[in-house]
């Protein structure tokens, strides 16, 4: 336990990754956990390959010279954005599908830009902009933790702020505007400011970790509990227990820490079915025990038959 606390006192790299498993998985447990509620789980998966195209499109201004200044990250935030717009106007009347269409017209645009501009853009920038995809929580920098810690800031005070209404928006949003409530605007509150954490998330450990980490804990836990605060505890702590075991099998054996917290974050969700099978299975059980229990009065009583022996 001492060995444990020093090592992580003499390694900045794994200080950051621990913190940054700890701010993704308030943003899992934040974010994530409403857009499962809501039936956007592929959003997820979508904001974050925008993020791929607009780092693409912040590496090309850089390298043709056209616009220096702009930072991939600006561009993997601005493309994150417009896929939760084109998804939230597509989904204005409610209706899930219509929202899934749009991610995935979305997702496909994104990744498609984002190859167009690799062949115009340097090959270390080609690297760079596959780090978002993949990820790496080791190596994570300053940068990355204090703008994703930022964001997680403004996502939390958003979430404890509106949380009612975002339940309400996610459960039924054609009751929510017959209530006369503004449906409309939190619908898009919500949609942007996640793909907003979810740009940076990507940015931190790629959209693969992100994508698994964001919606398996979020669905398994949604398939076994009930209440919305209990969902929200349960996500976090899956969340964070995945990239706590990523990190730690990391250093025992040569394994990518996001892949092994991806990996647990998903088998989570198998869990979560199995457990909600069983319960089913259970209450099955004991609905036939009763049934049976009831079943001699449930029956009309027979008159008791006179049986005539012959001798």
């Amino acid at each position: 336990m001492i060995d444990l606390l020093m090592l992580i006192l003499d390694s900045p790299f794994l200080q950051r990754a621990l913190v940054g498993a700890f701010l993704i998985a308030i943003v899992a447990s934040s974010s994530g956990t409403f857009l499962v509620f809501r039936g956007l789980s592929f959003m997820t998966s979508g904001a974050a390959h925008a993020a791929l195209g607009g780092a693409a499109l912040g590496f090309y201004l850089q390298a043709t010279g056209i616009a220096p200044w702009f930072d991939p990250v600006i561009g993997a935030l601005l493309f994150a954005v417009l896929v939760s717009v084109v998804t939230g106007y597509a989904g204005e009347s409610g209706i899930a599908e219509k929202m899934e269409v749009a991610v995935g017209v979305s997702f496909a645009f994104s990744m498609s830009f984002a190859v167009f501009l690799m062949y115009y853009i340097p090959s270390q920038d080609v690297l760079r902009i596959w780090a978002y995809l993949v990820g790496d929580i080791l190596l994570l920098t300053d940068f990355d933790i204090i703008s994703l810690a930022a964001t997680t800031v403004i996502l939390v005070f958003i979430m404890i702020l509106f949380g009612k209404e975002f339940i309400y928006v996610s459960v039924d949003m054609e009751g929510s505007i017959a209530h006369g409530m503004n449906a409309r605007a939190y619908h898009y509150l919500m949609l942007i400011i996640s793909a907003l954490a979810i740009a940076l998330a990507t940015k931190a450990v790629g959209a693969i970790l992100v994508y698994a980490i964001m919606v398996a804990p979020a669905a398994a836990s949604n398939e076994v509990l009930r209440s919305v605060r209990s969902v929200i505890l349960a996500v976090f702590c899956i969340a964070l227990l995945s990239e706590l075991a990523g990190i730690s099998l990391s250093f025992i054996i040569r394994v990518s820490p996001s892949a092994v917290a991806g990996v647990i974050a998903s088998l989570s969700y198998i869990a979560g079915l199995y457990v909600k099978r069983a319960r089913q299975h259970v209450g099955l059980d004991e609905l036939e025990k009763e049934l049976e229990k009831h079943q001699p009065s449930l029956t009309p009583s027979m008159p008791p038959s006179n049986h005539h022996h012959s001798h």
